[in-house]
């Protein structure tokens, strides 16, 4: 039962009117990602923070083992998932076995409408054609 109520302390924590404050959390996150960008020089995601965000949680258990550490943890674990969720090149892993499915299917129907041509021509490397 504590496991569920750290759970639900969570979705409390981000599934409130905390937007009303800080603004869509995918979007903070973003804007965050580009400002750490800039101080590191080099490209961080809104998920990279989400993720760190969660690695300082568990920097501060390492410490000393609090509550709300915990509760943070699995806040950030699941604003990870909704940003990937909403990202334009969601990962296939992070699809469900439905969209799975589909995207299989559709893949299977496609192989299926090629002419021979079309799929041999899918087989062939290009040939470089010399300019004159």
């Amino acid at each position: 039962m504590i496991s569920k109520d750290i759970l639900k302390e969570a979705q409390n924590l981000i599934g409130t009117d905390r937007h009303k404050d800080y603004g869509d959390k995918v979007t903070n996150h973003k804007n965050i990602a580009a400002l750490w960008s800039i101080f590191l020089q080099t490209k961080i995601t809104a998920h990279n923070v989400a993720v760190c965000m969660a690695l300082v949680k568990v920097a501060r258990l390492m410490h000393q083992h609090k509550k709300d550490s915990y509760i943070d943890m699995a806040a950030y674990a699941a604003i990870a998932g909704e940003i990937e969720a909403r990202s334009e090149t969601k990962d296939q892993s992070f699809e469900s076995e439905g969209e799975r499915r589909g995207r299989k299917t559709e893949e299977y129907i496609k192989s299926l409408n090629k002419t021979p041509s079309e799929e041999l021509q899918d087989e062939l490397e290009p040939i470089p054609c010399p300019h004159n």
